[in-house]
């Protein structure tokens, strides 16, 4: 019944109900008429996502948020609210009707179910596109605190954000490093929309509209890969490589931000995000040593492997 959650829970993404109760406890009545939806729907789909812990009932027939309700308030610390809404649009959950197709044949099913490549999707579609890129920013929060935390970003005068969406982890490394510049490196519709997030530190940044399967970065000293490769194929990983190499100097590093995959088959995320590449993107999470083999046969060598506080590690690499 995981797929019925889902989308109950997209719903009320989409309603912006848990920003309707920012503020303290609202009545089915009161909430249906702030978001425009039917009383007696809403309050049924509340009491099953209370159910999992989303919602409280204080009084009968009025609702409030828990400690993880919270997390869909569109402006709450670490907000889930737009991958909430991604992960339910068209774009992926079509895709993953043909999960079974994904099994049977190996290939990704994206093609298939929606006409197109997801980012040729998203283009079409720019309202699912800006859900799925502000979902990607969420998703960059989950890491940019234990990022931040385990590696020494000073000392770096330029810093390039590959493939970096908004921009959210370049935003908190600059805040950190108050002297050092970013580049923001991705497809027009995306850089163009990063604003926002980029707030006041948009003067220190420039945003570079471009496609890093075929050409090559601007310089910089340090280069950030966050859930960037783990979309492709070995083939392609190893040609955005080499598109960073071009730009990099003597002393430039490359940073790849993934999850892992470990060598046994321990629970955790990466292998669930595994099977989302497999199905959407024909991508896929990798171990280690395989990330250090596409790293080499780019012309870098992988310097050290950094473990974070959370489900990313680091992967730093320099010019062989």
């Amino acid at each position: 019944m995981g797929a019925w959650a889902s989308q109950a829970l997209g719903a009320v993404a989409r309603l912006g109900v848990a920003d309707h109760l920012e503020h303290g406890p609202k009545t089915t009545a009161q909430l249906a008429e702030a978001v425009g939806a039917h009383a007696d729907a809403l309050g049924r789909t509340l009491r099953a996502l209370a159910g999992l812990g989303l919602f409280t009932s204080p009084t009968s027939g009025s609702w409030a948020l828990t400690p993880v309700g919270e997390c869909l308030r569109t402006n709450a610390a670490g907000s889930m609210r737009y991958l909430a809404i991604a992960e339910t649009d068209s774009g992926h959950w079509k895709t993953w009707e043909r999960f079974p197709e994904a099994v049977r044949t190996g290939t990704p099913q994206a093609q298939a179910a929606l006409g197109c490549l997801p980012w040729d999707y998203y283009a079409a579609h720019p309202d699912q596109g800006a859900d799925f890129s502000r979902a990607m920013a969420a998703m960059s929060l989950l890491s940019i605190f234990p990022v931040l935390g385990s590696y020494d970003f000073s000392g770096l005068p330029t810093i390039a954000d590959v493939g970096g969406a908004f921009g959210a982890l370049l935003v908190g490394i600059l805040r950190l490093q108050p002297k050092a510049r970013g580049i923001l490196f991705d497809l027009p519709q995306v850089v163009e929309g990063a604003a926002p997030v980029l707030g006041d530190l948009d003067p220190r940044i420039e945003r570079v509209a471009g496609n890093f399967l075929s050409q090559a970065m601007p310089a910089a000293d340090l280069f950030l890969l966050k859930h960037v490769l783990h979309d492709w194929d070995d083939a392609a990983c190893v040609t955005i490589l080499k598109n960073v190499r071009s730009g990099m100097h003597a002393t430039s590093r490359v940073l790849v931000i993934e999850m892992l995959i470990g060598e046994g088959s321990e629970p955790g995320p990466a292998p669930w995000m595994d099977l989302n590449m497999m199905v959407m993107l024909g991508g896929r999470e990798r171990t280690a040593s395989e990330y250090e083999r596409l790293l080499e046969q780019a012309g870098l060598r992988t310097n050290r492997v950094i473990s974070t506080p959370s489900p990313y590690a680091l992967i730093e690499a320099v010019v062989k």
